[in-house]
């Protein structure tokens, strides 16, 4: 019999921000890298043979919870890959809600029935991924093999192959399937296990928490700015002319705004009443993955020191001070991704 740890990555930057990142190669948040620990540990007396995983960079990252401690190598299979959703990439989680709803409750609830045109049907990426985790299996027979994946192609595969219900949103980040292989037949012995992460650490625990706080969806999209979002503005906060601006919606209100220019953020700003519950993360990451896809290589702020609440957000998503005086504070932040790949090399 041979024993397969099947473990979704930690969380990563479509998780955090709520953004479509099938085979778009994100990476790991703060948050990420706090669960690998955990998750090593976890494993820390589990002797793996063999590691197998996802080429993207999530993926990767969270082997090395296995790979690092136990002088392993990764064997990369894009086999293992995330659901490739074509034009659905990095979208955001709010603008499909608004925009395409049923369509994506198909996505989540129904995979079978979900066809969008330039993505994978569940046919296809099932099959994949079945036939990825059938081929480690077999090629270590009697042995004990960590395979990292990604939760809606592990839901799907899993679905395939034991017939349990299908759910996109079943495993939290870093969450473990302990599965056996004998005979050719898997069989589950746990599924979606996150016992080693307490609630603070919890990628869907604080998801449970925005939606309790805000009763309702906690997810955002955004659009550009119009002549009637005036009295949204701050009056200390104004865009400033020449810089890029994107409204935060929630639905059909708008909560918030940020802006920016070249590699700087000049203004991030949300209603009061949407403080206090992470939404500023979605908003931070609007302009994160435009300024990515512009090419910048990294993200400056200037914060008034004794802005230590704004200093705290940003060091949340792992910025670091580049100048610092009495008066200000410039904060700079890193956007490249460890394990880089070729985006036009999917499935």
């Amino acid at each position: 019999m041979t024993k397969i740890y099947l473990i979704r990555h930690a969380e990563a930057e479509g998780n955090l921000f709520r953004r479509m990142h099938g085979q778009y190669n994100s990476r790991l948040t703060e948050t990420g890298l706090r669960q690998i620990k955990l998750l090593a540990k976890r494993l820390a007396d589990v002797p793996f043979d063999a590691v197998y995983t996802s080429d993207l960079c999530r993926t990767r990252q969270t082997a090395e919870s296995v790979t690092i401690p136990q002088g392993l190598t990764a064997q990369l299979d894009p086999r293992l890959r995330e659901v490739a959703v074509g034009p659905w990439e990095n979208r955001t989680f709010g603008d499909l809600e608004t925009h395409e709803p049923e369509a994506f409750e198909a996505f989540r609830l129904r995979p079978e029935d979900w066809r969008l045109e330039g993505a994978e049907t569940w046919e296809d990426y099932s099959a994949r991924f079945a036939a990825a985790l059938r081929d480690a299996a077999e090629a270590h027979p009697g042995g004990t093999v960590a395979v990292f994946s990604h939760g809606c192609v592990s839901s799907g595969g899993l679905h395939r192959m034991l017939g349990i219900p299908h759910n996109s949103a079943a495993g939290d980040n870093t969450a473990v399937c302990l599965l056996q292989y004998e005979d050719g037949q898997f069989r589950a012995e746990y599924l979606f296990d996150n016992s080693h992460l307490p609630s603070e650490l919890s990628s869907h625990a604080r998801q449970r928490r925005w939606r309790e706080r805000l009763g309702g969806s906690c997810h955002l999209w955004f659009r550009d700015p119009t002549a009637a979002d005036r009295d949204l503005y701050d009056p200390d906060l104004l865009p400033p002319a020449g810089h890029a601006t994107r409204i935060a919606m929630r639905g059909t209100e708008p909560i918030g705004y940020i802006c920016w220019r070249g590699d700087t953020v000049s203004r991030i700003w949300l209603r009061p009443d949407f403080r206090h519950c992470r939404l500023g993360d979605q908003v931070f990451g609007e302009a994160w993955m435009a300024m990515r896809a512009a090419g910048q290589t990294a993200i400056r702020v200037g914060i008034p020191t004794m802005n230590t609440e704004a200093i705290s957000f940003f060091a949340h998503h792992g910025a670091s001070p580049e100048q610092m005086d009495d008066a200000y504070t410039v904060l700079r932040l890193s956007l490249a991704v460890p394990y880089p790949i070729d985006q036009g090399s999917g499935i």
